[in-house]
Parts: structure tokens; sequence; C-alpha cells
């Protein structure tokens, strides 16, 4: 009865023993009203005016019971554990970039270098392109000037639009291998991002190590363009509905090696009861890939792997629940880390 637990603005804390925990209640530190504690004899998480024994009386009647909602309300000892029913405890998105920045900091090595090498690869793949659209002669004018009274040959009309020609075609090919390029990196950085949140292997080489979803992501990937811009186009609204419903679909094909159209069912399924909040979170996306780029670019660095991990601790907690955001008292690792693979 002496290893108590408490969570208080979405984190966890302990153990402290049974007088410490009474004082943080008398300090204030707790609110015996709001704030979760816990300890081993108790099955489930309850607020500290629930429990007698810290509080030196009996429940109060007027107490409202846990919300069916709130995230910490089940134990939080390690073991086996199921998907929550979906949109059963909806997100929060303040905690979930505050986990994100968390993980950010705890795996500040792979993550720092993870985004170095995702950035090198794209500006090494736009200055090749350039390069070699500069030496195909793509994109400038070539004309044949004779002494006739035009000035031109009568050849430069097929010139240019041979010229045209391989402009688009170039363009087209360079725009397809760099999104494939782009996507095999993205699948990458989601299945680091997943173990991390999930307190499993980081290591910068899973970068490279989902090469055998590449076609289905891509696929995938160009049927949610095509949904999010006529979405778009019929007045806004519909566009950021389906972007916000489906945009979980990469996670869910990397997470669990769906085919993509069971992984556009699983994001639909999961993003049940979350548009809202998952729009939250898309704002503090922008907010913070803003305050990256205001650092000279090199706070891009940090701001990238705390926007991939949030969006990856908002799909584990709509899989789990409130889980995503806590670590295992016994070992200090994400609780997530006793979900199956």
């Amino acid at each position: 009865m002496d290893q108590w637990y408490y969570a208080k603005g979405g984190q966890q804390h302990g153990p402290i023993g049974l007088e410490a925990m009474r004082g943080l209640i008398e300090n204030g530190t707790i609110d015996p009203a709001k704030d979760l504690v816990w300890n081993p004899s108790m099955t489930d998480w309850l607020t500290a005016v629930q429990v007698p024994v810290l509080v030196g009386g009996v429940v109060n009647p007027g107490t409202p019971s846990l919300e069916p909602t709130q995230p910490f309300a089940y134990p939080l000892a390690s073991g086996s554990m199921e998907e929550i029913v979906p949109g059963s405890e909806p997100i929060i998105a303040t905690t979930c970039v505050k986990r994100g920045w968390d993980l950010a900091v705890r795996h500040i090595g792979p993550m720092v270098a993870m985004a170095a090498i995702f950035g090198g690869v794209w500006f090494a793949v736009t200055i090749l392109f350039s390069i070699i659209g500069s030496l195909m002669g793509v994109g400038t004018s070539s004309y044949s000037a004779t002494a006739g009274s035009s000035g031109y040959s009568t050849t430069s009309s097929a010139v240019e639009g041979s010229q045209a020609g391989l402009m688009v075609g170039f363009q087209l090919a360079s725009n397809i291998i760099s999104a494939l390029i782009n996507l095999f990196l993205t699948l990458g950085m989601k299945r680091i991002c997943l173990n991390a949140v999930s307190g499993k292997q980081v290591s910068v080489g899973m970068l490279f190590g989902q090469g055998r979803l590449l076609l289905r992501a891509f696929g995938g990937g160009i049927l949610y363009v095509l949904m999010v811009t006529i979405g778009t186009l019929l007045f806004i609204f519909p566009g950021i509905y389906l972007a916000l419903r489906y945009g979980q679909f990469l996670t869910a094909m990397v997470d669990k090696n769906l085919g993509v159209m069971d992984s556009f069912s699983y994001s639909a399924k999961i993003t049940h009861n979350n548009l809202v909040n998952l729009f939250v979170i898309y704002l503090f996306s922008i907010l913070l890939g803003f305050a990256g780029c205001l650092a000279l670019g090199v706070g891009l660095l940090f701001a990238y792997p705390v926007i991939w991990l949030m969006w990856i601790v908002a799909y584990r907690w709509m899989q789990y629940g409130g889980r995503a955001v806590l670590d295992d008292p016994a070992t200090g690792q994400p609780l997530l880390s006793a979900a199956p693979e």
C-alpha cells in the first residue's frame, strides 16, 4: 500500500509513499477532484477524493464519476492490450504534442539523424534533377538563325515543339521519381516513429526498411491525393474532412501491413469522433514547422521529428486509448510496449 502513482496534466508520476501522496494533496499539487491516483491494490484509477485513505473520509456523493473518455481510466500495469472501441477515448491534441516533444528528446540522436537524412536526400535529388535538366537543355530555346528576312529557319517551330515535349517528359519522370523516393523515406520514418511511441527498438537504418510497401503506398497516395483534391474543389470542407478521415492510411499500412483499401477503411474507423482534434494537431504542425524555419531552418531537424511523433502518438491513442502517452512505472518505457505487434 506504500507505492502510489498519480496522473496529472497527461503525465504519470510515482511511485511515492502514502504520506508523500497525502502531502501533495494537502499542498494543492494534486487536485483531489480531478487528478487520478493508483495503487497496486486498486483495480482502476480513481480521483483522489474517491480514495478514503488519502482524504481521510468517505467518497463525496457529489463527486462525479469518471467519464468514459478519461484516457487514464484503467490500470497501468503492463500486459496484453486490445484496441479500444473507435472514438471511445478521443485524443487530446495538446497532450499528443507534449508527448511527441518528450519522445523526440528521449530519442534525440536517431530523430535528428533521420530528419537530416530525409532532408539531405530530398535536397540532393532536387539538385541532381536540376543538373540533369540543364545538361539536357530542358527549358532552353534553340533556334537556327539564317540570313533570311525572318531571322530564323523554318525548323524553329519543330525544334520548339521537341523541346516542349522533352521538358514535359522530363518533368513528369523527375516528379514521379522524386515522389517515390520521398514516399520510400516516409514509410521508413513512420516505422521508426511507431517503434518510438510503442517503446520498441529505434534505429536510423529502419528509414530504408519499408521498400516492400512502396508500390501499394504509391497507389494509395495517388488515390488519396485525388480524393482530397476533388473534395477541396467542392467548397474546401469536404477536402479537409477526407484528408483527416483517411489521413492515417499510410501509418496503418506500415503498422499492420494492410492493402490500399483496407488501410483506408482502418483509417476511417479509428478517426471516428476525432476529426476536430486531428485538425488541431494539423494546426500545431504548421506552427512547429514555422518555428523551425525561423531558426534558420536548422530548427527543422528537431521540429520535424516532433511533428512526426505527435501524429503517431495520436494514431496510437486512437488505437489503444490514453496509454499512448504514458510510461510503464516499472520500466520507464512507453506503456504500449505491451501492445501486440
